[in-house]
């Protein structure tokens, strides 16, 4: 290994490996902290090297003082999977070998890839390239042989806050840019294209990909090149020529999940929900990709979490419980899948404890690591479970989380004791404001002040509607409308009805927008039929608002009266042609088994939507 002050990662990294081979050689190249005592704890061999901006220089330097038959190569923040045999892969005496390396994000989903790491010493085998340095093994001369290893290695370098602690985006462009201008390869430019997208300059990193594509069709980097093309085309909203690409992709590939999987997504922020639905089940069908790079979970537990997150929107809860258990059985600890059990558990209003007991059986608590992912969701989605496991297993947590947690936990005084000496964050105002709200309080306004931008006539409204007055919400701010249906969502979730009936008729009123988003609360959370009241008071006045329209659609649906839906659904449609409406009317129809409307509705879309695929199929 080549290191350089990685006091932080070099014991792990070490330990990994002291059983697994027979000398371990580290190349210094100017550390001033712990590194090298760590190093020769270990009984390394250790060596220094004046640093080049050459990491194949340094990468060559250091094998050229290995004296073994074979080289494993690694870095500082990388460890060997303890499950590992290294003399078991090297039975068949290849020359080298690919080795699976799983890249830790921040994100909690790995990326995984391949690379030689594992190769035989004095063949003619040296590394080329100032940055990502890599093997000769093109040399026609050198007659290699090879194999996938059954080796795995895990890495955290690239985790934001290793990423910029290390400084790593600055010192890899400067490398990357002088690399390119000595050699504009495809290998260069893509990598060049990587370092952009991961310091989310994605207009730079796209124009590095598409300089790329023509160099390296016949590369095996040419699957991630296109997956980092595409995604940079769908964060720019470039969704159309996102598609295009991703489908000609498939048609290259068409056994590489992780494009079916970037095909949900896209399709799914489009809201064509038939079409993502069934490019995360192409996911599941087709599996995980086993030697290019891919995403850890495409075809797994990524692709039945994306499904649950479709079904949730939907509002079907009982599907969406289903996708959440199928995620947590192949990773548990996909927070992602757990929030959204959680999610689809509440919505159904099964009672907290019903919750506690459920959730024992798909998540027990058998060790420290499943206590903590548990306590981190409970604590995102401000379950009064929390206080359960904070009692049971006599946890500590900060001041800020306990009061949080008391708020939820409908201890509201204790609460308010906390949150009245310490300082809040910009993520806790709304709590905070609702806590207000609750104990008809502004004591606590100020602290929020910072992190909300209303005028005053909107602080004196706030402050009004704390202490339960009669008020006019005409022509409110966005900002203003968020906290409103925020409280809200959050008294439904408590069960403070008699709080909830008075904002209730506040809201009702008061202007069109928190009507729709009132409604679309009560929606999700299973009110169908107090959302339809609150927008037929107002139809009338609100007949051409086609938002208004497919909100009151989508509350006949979800209570059955299919009839009344499809009228609003062709209503909403006459104000405007969008995509979603259709598909809603879609479904309605294939509730009413009515096979001319399918059709036509399918001719329909077809004719409006060249981007739907699921029309052109069936």
């Amino acid at each position: 290994m080549i290191v350089k002050n990685e006091e932080k990662h070099l014991e792990k990294c070490l330990q990994s490996v002291k059983n697994c081979v027979d000398e371990l050689i580290i190349v210094d190249t100017g550390s001033n902290d712990k590194t090298l005592s760590i190093a020769k704890k270990f009984g390394a061999k250790t060596f220094f090297y004046k640093w080049n901006n050459d990491f194949a220089e340094a990468r060559n330097f250091s094998i050229q003082q290995a004296k073994m038959d074979y080289i494993l190569i690694m870095d500082a923040d990388e460890w060997l999977d303890e499950k590992v045999d290294l003399q078991e892969v090297l039975n068949n005496e290849k020359d080298y070998y690919m080795v699976r390396i799983k890249n830790e994000t921040s994100s909690g989903i790995g990326i995984l890839h391949s690379a030689i790491r594992l190769f035989k010493n004095n063949i003619g085998l040296q590394y080329f390239g100032k940055i990502h340095e890599h093997l000769n093994i093109g040399d026609e001369s050198l007659t290699l042989t090879n194999d996938n290893g059954n080796v795995l290695l895990y890495h955290v370098g690239y985790k934001n806050e290793t990423y910029k602690e290390k400084g790593k985006h600055e010192r890899n462009l400067k490398l990357l840019l002088a690399e390119v201008k000595r050699n504009p390869s495809g290998y260069n430019l893509y990598n060049l294209g990587n370092q952009y997208k991961s310091n989310k300059q994605h207009s730079e990193a796209l124009e590095e990909y598409k300089k790329a594509f023509s160099l390296s069709k016949d590369k095996v980097y040419v699957n991630h090149l296109l997956f980092n093309m595409i995604d940079c085309l769908r964060i720019l909203g470039q969704r159309e020529e996102a598609l295009e690409v991703v489908n000609a992709s498939i048609e290259s590939f068409p056994n590489y999940t992780d494009f079916y999987f970037l095909r949900g997504r896209i399709y799914g922020e489009m809201s064509y929900f038939i079409d993502a639905e069934k490019s995360y089940w192409k996911c599941i069908e087709i599996g995980e990709v086993k030697a290019a790079q891919t995403l850890e979970g495409v075809g797994s537990f990524l692709a039945y979490n994306a499904l649950g997150d479709i079904y949730l929107e939907r509002g079907d809860n009982v599907k969406a419980f289903e996708m959440a258990i199928e995620a947590l059985k192949l990773n548990k600890y996909f927070l992602p899948a757990l929030r959204l059990y959680m999610d689809s558990l509440v919505r159904t209003k099964i009672p907290v404890e019903n919750i506690r007991t459920n959730l024992e059986s798909i998540f027990p608590v058998a060790n420290y690591n499943d206590l903590k992912h548990l306590i981190i969701v409970l604590t995102v989605v401000k379950s009064p479970l929390l206080q359960t496991y904070l009692d049971l297993y006599k946890l500590s947590v900060s001041e800020s989380v306990l009061g949080i947690n008391y708020l939820y936990s409908k201890k509201y005084i204790e609460s308010f004791k906390i949150w009245k000496k310490i300082d809040i964050e910009s993520e806790e105002y709304k709590d905070i404001i609702l806590l207000s709200f609750i104990l008809e309080t502004n004591d606590l306004l100020e602290k929020c002040r910072q992190f909300v931008n209303l005028n005053k006539k909107e602080w004196k409204l706030l402050d009004k509607l704390i202490h339960g007055k009669n008020i006019e919400l005409e022509k409110a701010s966005e900002k203003f409308v968020e906290i409103i249906i925020f409280i809200a969502e959050k008294l439904i979730f408590l069960g403070e009805d008699d709080k909830f009936n008075y904002l209730l008729n506040v809201i009702a009123n008061s202007d069109i927008a928190l009507k729709i988003e009132l409604s679309r609360i009560l929606l999700k959370n299973g009110f169908a039929q107090n959302a339809q009241e609150l927008l037929l008071a107002s139809y009338s006045k609100n007949h051409a608002n086609k938002d208004f329209v497919e909100l009151l659609a989508d509350t006949c649906f979800k209570q059955n009266q299919l009839k009344e839906a499809l009228s609003f659904y062709n209503r909403a449609i006459e104000l405007k042609h969008d995509y979603p409406t259709y598909e809603k009317m879609y479904r309605t129809l294939e509730k009413l088994n009515d096979q001319v409307g399918l059709l036509t509705v399918k001719n329909e879309i077809k004719r409006l939507f060249p981007l739907a695929e699921w029309v052109k199929s069936e």
